[in-house]
């Protein structure tokens, strides 16, 4: 028996969902693109009179689009597409139209694409043929991606007025703000409450009296101490697990525990927070039980999240140790790496999106050498302003000297491997420093001695060893506390930069180390 497989897919996420400073704005992408397969879908299949268990696939790993009196099936939704299943070649298209409708509607400026492939039933159990057959629907795919682009949105013309959060054709009316904004703005914008009630009612049993933000400057930020930490954690080599999976069952199985895992690590970062937010009360400016957190994006094997500057990379690390413990189907071991950008509250957010995003990229290419498998790595950079372009050129163009790189990171949060890289090792060596009661002024000064040739740095070293204070050993580099470096490297940079930016409170307290 021959049926008809459906691949839906919808580019430019990450741009949508953070291509505004407006938080509120972000919320509502997160749930309008949270919402664009499973809402979307049930909304589609009503209105063609189709019958669909939309979340069917989640409870049962049998396929059921081979029996007898089944005329549709999801196979799986997660990693950004939905696989879907049609005896019926004209209900395959049918679908297909009237899901891109709705999403033109709902959420003018996503960009949807789809592929629809006649395969065997058979193939959908087979070992042998499953990856073969999706693997020719995903180059489909990429082909009708390649071909053309749908305009989703109403171009801008000469006598229309231009939206300020967009750039696009403003035709719509603002009540709240009283100005004109583009239709992708006021889509967001109006599902900002809905996203915020999902979210507490996904977690309610946490959170207690606790509160989400909804505004960017609400995470406890400070006169003086205006940073937010925005974190982009991913799963490492799911691609590859995905790939491997050989028959339908193996992806759904993979699918829902990943996603488990996901929410599951969340839900014990939040645990930890909500158990200690009289600490985080006590030193930020939190108004009354609003948390110094925020989810944005929570997909299957990533999160995206913001806090305050202080606590994304203490933060991350919990997240991340967690996930490692988390159980999925077959023999998959979970690790992940992690990218934060640290920025001014008015920073352009999109751009410390982004920035997140090339960190955590930094942070895989450890994790993906062969030696480093199943390994967590986490990268975060301080955009104090005035450094543009990747992160790449930004520390080849600002963070060498003449003796070498200032930047040791990205650090291993998880792994086998004991070595300097080890983040537990940065931090015990910020916690040296504030132990051996460095002065502030002279833990600036280092920092500030690095970046000079290696005599200057040596005789600073001479000069506090007189005072009585000495940098931390670096594993296996006995003589980098003489010298402040480790080959064309220096560990101390980081600690100094890190030592601003981490809760010091909790290192070797058993929380977050």
């Amino acid at each position: 028996m021959e049926i008809n497989a459906v691949l839906l897919d919808v580019a430019a996420i990450q741009q949508y969902v953070f291509g505004s400073n407006k938080l509120k704005e972000n919320l509502g992408a997160s749930y309008l693109v949270e919402n664009i397969f499973e809402k979307n879908l049930k909304t589609a299949f009503k209105n063609t009179g189709l019958q669909c268990d939309i979340s069917g696939w989640k409870r049962t790993t049998r396929v059921k689009i081979c029996d007898p009196g089944v005329e549709v099936e999801i196979g799986y939704i997660g990693g950004g597409n939905a696989l879907l299943f049609f005896k019926d070649n004209n209900h395959a298209v049918k679908l297909a139209k009237e899901w891109t409708k709705i999403l033109l509607i709902e959420t003018p400026g996503l960009v949807p694409s789809i592929a629809i492939k006649e395969m065997e039933c058979s193939a959908l159990s087979d070992e042998n043929r499953f990856q073969l057959e999706t693997g020719e629907l995903f180059r489909i795919l990429r082909e009708n991606k390649n071909k053309y682009q749908p305009q989703t949105i109403l171009p801008r013309h000469g006598i229309t007025a231009e939206c300020s959060h967009t750039g696009l054709s403003a035709e719509c009316y603002d009540k709240y703000d009283e100005v004109y904004i583009s239709s992708v703005a006021m889509s967001k914008k109006s599902r900002a409450d809905d996203a915020n009630t999902e979210l507490h009612n996904k977690f309610s049993d946490i959170l207690e009296d606790k509160i989400f933000p909804m505004e960017l400057d609400e995470l406890g930020q400070q006169e003086g101490d205006n940073h937010i930490s925005i974190v982009h954690i991913d799963g490492n080599n799911m691609g590859m697990k995905f790939r491997s999976c050989k028959t339908l069952k193996e992806i759904r199985d993979l699918s829902k525990s990943v996603r488990e895992a996901t929410e599951n690590s969340f839900k014990f970062l939040l645990e930890h927070i909500v158990k200690n937010y009289n600490y985080y009360n006590e030193e930020l400016n939190l108004a009354k039980n609003t948390l110094p957190i925020r989810p944005i994006i929570m997909g299957g094997d990533d999160i995206t999240f913001i806090s305050h500057g202080k606590l994304g990379i203490y933060f991350a690390k919990i997240f991340m140790e967690q996930f490692t413990q988390e159980k999925v189907s077959g023999d998959n071991y979970l690790s992940a790496c992690a990218g934060v950008a640290i920025t001014g509250t008015k920073y352009p957010f999109y751009r410390g999106y982004q920035l997140s995003e090339d960190l955590c990229k930094q942070a895989k290419k450890k994790a993906h050498r062969e030696d480093e498998l199943n390994s967590s790595w986490l990268d975060f950079h301080i955009a104090y302003g005035g450094f543009s372009g990747s992160i790449e050129d930004i520390r080849k163009n600002n963070y060498t000297t003449p003796r070498g790189f200032l930047c040791l990171r990205p650090y291993r949060v998880t792994g086998e491997c004991a070595d300097y890289l080890n983040f537990n090792d940065c931090l015990s060596g910020i916690k040296y420093l504030i132990d051996n009661e460095w002065p502030r002024s002279k833990l600036k000064e280092l920092r500030e001695v690095l970046t000079l040739q290696t005599s200057a740095v040596m005789m600073f070293i001479k000069e506090m060893e007189f005072r009585g204070k000495s940098l931390p050993d670096i594993a296996g580099y006995k003589d980098a506390k003489n010298t402040g470096w480790i080959e064309q490297t220096t560990p101390y940079f980081d600690m100094l930069e890190l030592m601003e930016f981490y809760p010091v409170k909790y290192i070797n307290s058993g929380r977050g180390n």
